[in-house]
């Protein structure tokens, strides 16, 4: 296995607990897993966003992550999901290895949404490159694309209100 093996990847965690009542719990999932909505809290184009191959992260979907600055990318394919509670994802293809997860957690009050990535360049050079540019800005923009998720779904729970 080499120098690749699991001592090489890299974990990063973020999560984000997102208020929702208990009956609309479901709403979080929904923003993961619905292309559509997913593309609206977390693309930020032209410097990073998901192209996914269908309408829904169910399993065999796979997304192609972008980077534009600098020009990277690397590709991720569903292969289990537990509707309300997890996706799990595997590198598909590109410069990288390992899997991912968006896990739901129930919480007082609402849901913890955790994102999960454990993952490691192909070779050395990627792995470096994957180390140094891109793991220490992945808290800081979860962080400020989950205000933007807690934004929406509280946008949809007050417009269901009014209808």
């Amino acid at each position: 296995m080499g120098w690749l093996d699991n001592k090489e990847k890299i974990e990063i965690r973020s999560s984000v607990f997102i208020p929702v009542p208990q009956d609309e719990t479901g709403i979080v999932f929904d923003h993961v897993y619905n292309r559509e909505k997913f593309h609206k809290w977390f693309d930020l184009i032209p410097v990073l966003w998901i192209r996914f191959d269908r309408k829904q992260m169910e399993s065999g979907c796979i997304g192609t992550i972008c980077f534009t600055m600098p020009l990277f990318y690397y590709k991720l394919k569903v292969t289990k999901v537990i509707m309300g509670k997890s996706i799990v994802l595997r590198g598909a293809g590109g410069p990288m290895r390992g899997k991912a997860y968006f896990n739901f957690y129930p919480a007082d009050g609402g849901i913890l949404l955790e994102n999960v990535h454990i993952l490691s360049g192909k070779n050395k050079f990627l792995h470096k490159y994957y180390v140094l540019c891109l793991v220490p800005n992945h808290l800081a923009f979860m962080k400020w694309r989950y205000s933007v998720l807690k934004k929406q779904i509280k946008k949809e729970l007050e417009n269901k209100k009014i209808h």
